[in-house]
């Protein structure tokens, strides 16, 4: 990671690339440091060929200089790294580095990259599941990046199609899959995921990105109020499934129960039960549901079914294998899937 020094360099640059000039001791009281540091912090800039002037009298300060081109992407090897994550998951290679050139990204920067790509790979896809939605990726990539709308047309929850023009403020991967933070031209970002989108379009429509916002935080926050609800499910959890019952990301208003025997129960505030049963399901007897008695219900009938799928009047065959795999097979069997999200 930057270390701060480096961070604070870099965002003097910043700082004087949106200022025509700035005294050292607004750059001191906008960094909490003294001026002597702004010095000698331009110093080192300055001999790293960062093209920084100093103007005297009263209305100086330091600035730019505006005879000198800056590489537009005035990066240290963090930022480097940030880069090539956003920009170079694309299995075209030449194509990728056409699109750098073209948004000014100088050789220096797009070597830095290159040998970042020959070092780190990242493999998008869940261990079980086809990655989606990352076709999408290059267009919504440069939205980002340029800070320019785009027109998505999606499939909804009732299998019907949506289109509206978006400003794409964040884009996440989550469990083999990649998600838009995205707002419509009034309100509030919200969650798209890109395997449900059928089409998506650059436009030349800019928009000023809320400087305030952060995907992380919001994000963290969406996945804390996604499913929670008001329906009370209590499951009794056995000894045997305790470890990797507790691996679940439960909400902070879920309840967990320590027992002497080492099984838990667990209490979940849930949105909707029907989601649970392919999870609740995958347990087999050891992890019961207690309430509500719709989900008990639900699951004993798909239960039931499934034992008429297999009973039939064949001699019986080697019994299953006692206990459970110490993995987290059913974990990655359900996907975490929620029907329609």
């Amino acid at each position: 990671m930057v270390d701060a020094v480096r961070a604070r360099q870099l965002g003097i640059v910043h700082m004087l690339r949106s200022r025509t000039n700035v005294p050292a001791s607004e750059l001191a009281d906008r960094f909490g440091v003294t001026e002597r540091t702004i010095y000698r912090d331009i110093t080192t800039l300055t001999a790293h060929g960062i093209p920084i002037q100093a103007q005297p009298g009263k209305v100086g300060g330091y600035r730019l200089s505006p005879d000198t081109a800056l590489d537009p992407l005035t990066i240290d090897s963090d930022h480097a790294l940030r880069l090539y994550v956003l920009g170079f998951l694309d299995p075209d290679a030449a194509a990728t580095e056409d699109r750098a050139r073209a948004v000014g990204i100088s050789d220096t920067v797009q070597e830095v990259i290159r040998r970042l790509a020959r070092r780190i790979h990242f493999d998008t896809a869940d261990w079980y599941w086809r990655d989606e939605g990352s076709g999408h990726l290059p267009i919504l990539r440069t939205a980002m990046l340029a800070a320019t709308a785009v027109e998505a047309t999606w499939r909804t929850k009732t299998g019907s199609q949506e289109t509206a023009l978006l400003k794409p403020y964040g884009v996440v991967w989550k469990a083999g899959e990649w998600h838009m933070v995205a707002a419509r031209a009034t309100g509030g970002p919200a969650r798209y995921r890109l395997n449900l989108v059928d089409r998506l379009v650059p436009t030349d429509l800019t928009f000023a990105y809320p400087e305030s916002f952060s995907v992380r935080d919001w994000w963290a926050q969406a996945m804390e109020d996604y499913g929670k609800g008001e329906v009370r499910v209590a499951l009794n959890v056995t000894a045997a499934a305790r470890d990797e019952m507790l691996r679940l990301s439960l909400k902070s208003t879920s309840q967990v129960h320590e027992h002497d025997d080492g099984s838990l129960t667990i209490v979940l505030f849930v949105d909707r039960w029907e989601w649970l049963i392919p999870l609740v399901s995958s347990y087999g007897p050891d992890v019961i549901v207690t309430e509500p008695e719709e989900l008990r219900t639900a699951i004993a009938g798909q239960l039931r079914r499934t034992l008429a799928v297999y009973d039939t009047a064949a001699a019986p065959g080697p019994a299953p294998p006692d206990g459970l795999p110490d993995d987290d097979s059913r974990l990655r069997s359900t996907h975490g899937r929620h029907p329609g999200a």
